[in-house]
């Protein structure tokens, strides 16, 4: 059994409870969140191969899930003042637990060896993301799609692509198609009437997409991971808020953000033992 499967339900519930932060903040991905927790990998090979070992998987898996969905119910709301009252703090502190799992990241990536052509990959990555997030200021707030069960559906599996994807930000994809505030408001009002179809969008795309994940990770582990390091540094381009502007903007940005490196340096020194 891994390392990290033998964490404790509590670590679990606590790492999918910050998982769920990705999922519904803007320019932050839940992959990147998920690889900075030390669980993106066996997250993905749970998920690809959901019936194999299933008793271990869903012992595994549960605590996760029970964990985001607590961040989703219950801090949907909260997560809304943050950004609409302190948006520029807020995301200071997730730049500093992104940041504080590069090294990290790095020296993973070059677990097998290193080549030149990674770069090429990371390059890759970061390109892509940075392309993928220009969607919403191209597409404009005009940038809606029909309502419906299969326009749920579609950004459903829009959120699932880009919670496992790394440094793809889900958030960022439901703004180009005009429905992250409505998704907020579904949560926070329990409204099936859009979750349900959501659902039936977002796990066929995780299954799909971890399948793909998995079997890259397995057979070109140098290139994939230099790649999603890309990503993960196209994220932080994306999101950026800007400089803090006042005395009080500044204390308050760079708290957070050093709070943020200590949590991501705890996370990754339990990995490391």
């Amino acid at each position: 059994m891994s390392v990290v499967k033998e964490q404790s339900f509590w670590y679990r519930l606590a790492s999918g409870f910050v998982i769920g932060f990705g999922m519904v903040v803007p320019g932050v991905s839940g992959g990147v969140l998920a690889m900075v927790l030390g669980l993106y990998a066996p997250i993905i090979a749970a998920i690809a191969k959901p019936f194999a070992n299933w008793r271990e998987n869903i012992k595994f898996l549960a605590p996760l899930g029970m964990g985001a969905a607590v961040c989703l119910l219950f801090l949907a709301r909260i997560l809304e003042y943050l950004f609409a009252q302190h948006p520029m703090a807020t995301l200071y502190f997730f730049f500093g637990l992104v940041i504080a799992s590069i090294p990290s990241m790095v020296k993973l990536a070059n677990a097998k060896g290193f080549r030149l052509s990674f770069l090429v990959s990371l390059l890759v990555g970061l390109l892509t993301l940075i392309m993928v997030t220009g969607l919403p200021r191209i597409a404009g707030e005009g940038s809606t799609l029909t309502s419906g069960v299969l326009s749920a559906a579609l950004k459903g599996s829009v959120l699932g692509i880009g919670l496992v994807i790394p440094g793809l930000s889900a958030s960022f994809l439901l703004i180009a198609f005009g429905f992250y505030e409505e998704l907020l408001r579904a949560v926070v009002q329990l409204d099936l009437t859009v979750l349900i179809p959501v659902a039936l969008g977002f796990l066929p795309a995780i299954v799909v997409v971890s399948k793909a994940m998995n079997w890259l990770f397995k057979r070109t582990y140098g290139h994939v991971s230099y790649a999603i390091i890309g990503l993960m540094l196209g994220s932080l381009w994306a999101s950026f808020p800007g400089w803090p502007r006042t005395a009080f903007e500044l204390v308050l940005c760079l708290g957070l953000f050093a709070c943020g490196v200590w949590i991501a340096s705890l996370f990754i020194r339990r990995q490391v033992e």
